[in-house]
């Protein structure tokens, strides 16, 4: 398979990280560098500076950066003055500047515990996965649950999840858990069913599947939805210690990838949440922005620690200053707003007709997919929060889904009318055309997982049909209706964390067949990176001070190899990520810069430059290869998922 180009598991694998065993250092310091003393200002020329200021692409000759923000945007003369003397100059060398991506829909802080665990992404055999998993077990204290999570049943060799039994072979006396891809889905082993009281006498809990093995009502071990979140709710807290690494390691994830604000849509997964949060605060861990959504089931808890912590930082002397004063974060977090699940995986999408064909291992007639959270519990969540400042999400992937999540809007937006919600339907894989209408109307947004449409495309097609497939991903639909949408990865229950490979899928639309899902629905490649861009940030309502290149915003930047409006769309997934800013801070630098990448110089007071602007011509600069270990890697993360 072609590989990603972004360097992300290399850099989460090599000497453990660097910087996932310490802390994340003061929020505007590099992790793992010393403090460095920044110039007066900086000046970014000599490249592609797309500022996506606009509906259609517009380019700039150069770029000021001064104290965290954007000082200048314009011809190089300007910049020159506007920089000052002494400023510090950085050479494209033909590469292409950008606002930092912004995270739409990933799990940050969930990643925090997963990448701690085995990583079973790319197994092919239920053998394979055991073998990870007992290689994991060995490098545990003794007593500790062994996880692992990313494989694929419908990739597997058996075509099926794992059995207790089979789980049993990794320990009979540890808890041993394993979650699929979509983290929606797994199994667990006899012990661990037994600590979670769940046998032949059990019922399924609401909202969710504890499969039972053929002919009987003893548990197989394999268990979906609401069984899953409770199995995460259970476990044992992280150490502090292992928050650090953990954290480390999301944040090297999401930074290699270009992100400089990340998102958490289900605060609450692990009960131990409040505690990773809390200490990202008092420890000042984060880098980058992070914005919670909090699981709806988990909301009085979070009230709770909300108060606990707007008490400990009364007085604003113990608060990291922030560069755009912006209140809403306390040491680079906010609280956001609320999340529900109007249904599970693609598995298990909640769609108004049964599927065409089940999913592997399911025969239950006229299956339609499940609901997850109580509608009232979404409706009155919904209508308390209509015109407060927390905004509402819904995992919504089937069309029946998107539409309970669309008449608990219209209920508040009946009886409260119109307010600057926002409210994000999260997934939208089958949004049909009436409710696009709809949608639009009461100032909805749409956030796709767009990295699906390649590895997962095809296997959609078996479960819905042909007739339904016109509605999947309806980006096209949705940017013509006019309605802001973004694009997002869903890490770690995703399929890359790249949002250069959500883009290509989004604008190409291609399968591992080589069919084009719904080529009607295709984008441009500058409407996908708006999606990335500029309606990530509206989307969070901060638009104002993230998304585009324009001055008095924050300098949060991407450095790409390439342009991707200038590049043929097949080929947009093999750009790199080769440095992330966030607000004039340097927090990753692929490492191909050390070899004829971007340059820095000091720019004397009096010095002029003389170079035209190249932005409007394309360049024709080689893209690198990865070296075999990276590519041997980056073909791991993006293994073929049916």
């Amino acid at each position: 398979m072609t590989p990603l180009a972004p360097l992300v598991l290399p850099a989460l694998r090599a000497a453990g990280l660097g910087l996932a065993l310490g802390l994340i250092g003061a929020v505007a310091t590099p992790v793992g560098a010393a403090p460095l003393q920044q110039p007066a200002a900086t000046l970014y020329r000599g490249g592609d500076i797309l500022t996506m200021a606009g509906p259609k692409p517009a380019y700039a000759e150069a770029l000021v950066e001064k104290g965290g923000r954007i000082l200048y945007v314009g011809p190089l003369a300007g910049a020159i003055k506007a920089a000052g003397g002494g400023a510090r100059q950085v050479n494209l060398a033909g590469r292409t500047l950008l606002p930092g991506f912004i995270d739409a829909h990933g799990h940050l802080v969930l990643a925090s515990h997963t990448l701690l665990n085995a990583d079973l992404i790319g197994v092919k055999s239920i053998p394979e996965l055991l073998g990870r998993m007992k290689a994991h077990a060995a490098t545990l204290p003794e007593g500790v649950m062994v996880e692992g999570m990313g494989y694929r049943a419908e990739q597997l060799a058996e075509n099926r999840h794992p059995t207790k039994e089979e789980l049993d072979s990794v320990s009979t006396t540890r808890l041993v858990f394993v979650q699929d891809g979509s983290g929606h889905q797994g199994s667990i082993n006899s012990v661990l069913l037994k600590q979670m009281g769940w046998n032949a006498s059990s019922k399924d809990p609401a909202g969710g599947v504890i499969t039972r093995k053929p002919g009987s009502s003893e548990p197989s071990g394999h268990i979906a939805e609401a069984p899953v979140f409770a199995v995460l709710a259970a476990k044992a807290p992280l150490t502090p210690a292992q928050i650090r690494q953990g954290v480390g390691k999301a944040v090297a994830l999401w930074t290699a990838n270009g992100q400089t604000t990340a998102s958490e849509m289900g605060f609450g997964l692990s009960d131990d949440d409040i505690d990773v949060v809390r200490q990202m605060l008092d420890e000042k861990l984060l880098p980058i922005d992070l914005l919670l959504f909090v699981k709806h089931s988990f909301l009085e808890q979070a009230k709770a620690g909300r108060s606990a912590v707007v008490a400990q930082y009364a007085d604003p002397a113990s608060r990291a200053p922030r560069v755009d004063s912006d209140g809403r974060y306390l040491n680079r977090v906010r609280l956001a707003g609320v999340k529900f699940w109007l249904d599970g995986s693609m598995d298990n999408a909640f769609m108004s007709q049964p599927y065409t064909n089940n999913p592997s291992g399911n025969t239950e007639k006229n299956f339609r997919g499940l609901a997850v959270d109580p509608q009232a519990a979404v409706e009155t969540t919904v209508a308390t929060t209509w015109k407060s400042n927390r905004q509402v999400a819904g995992h919504s992937i089937g069309d029946q889904a998107v539409d309970n999540f669309l008449v608990a809007i219209e209920k508040a937006y009946a009886a409260q009318g119109p307010a600057d919600h926002r409210p994000i339907i999260q997934h939208a894989q089958f949004l049909r055309p009436d409710q696009i209408v709809r949608a639009k109307k009461v100032g909805a947004i749409t956030s796709f997982t767009a990295g699906g449409i390649y590895p997962m495309g095809d296997y959609l097609a078996r479960l819905m049909g042909p007739e339904r497939l016109a509605w999947a991903g309806a980006a096209g639909s949705v940017q013509r209706a006019g309605i802001p949408w973004t694009i997002h990865h869903d890490m770690p229950a995703g399929v890359s964390p790249s949002l250069i490979y959500a883009l290509w899928n989004i604008v190409n639309r291609t399968t591992k067949s080589g069919v084009v899902l719904a080529p009607q629905e295709r984008v441009s490649a500058y409407d996908g990176l708006r999606a990335l861009t500029i309606n990530g940030a509206y989307q969070f309502h901060e638009e104002k001070t993230k998304g585009s290149l324009e001055p008095g915003k924050l300098a949060d930047l991407v450095v790409l190899s390439a342009n991707p409006l200038k590049v043929d769309p097949l080929t947009i997934k093999e750009i790199q990520v080769l440095e992330t800013i966030k607000e004039g801070t340097s927090l990753y630098r692929n490492p191909s810069l050390s070899a004829g990448g971007a340059t820095t110089a000091s720019v004397p007071s009096s010095a002029p430059i003389n170079e035209k602007d190249n932005c409007l011509v394309p360049h024709d600069h080689p893209q690198k290869p990865l070296n075999p270990a990276q590519q041997a890697a980056m073909d791991r993360l993006l293994a073929p998922r049916p």
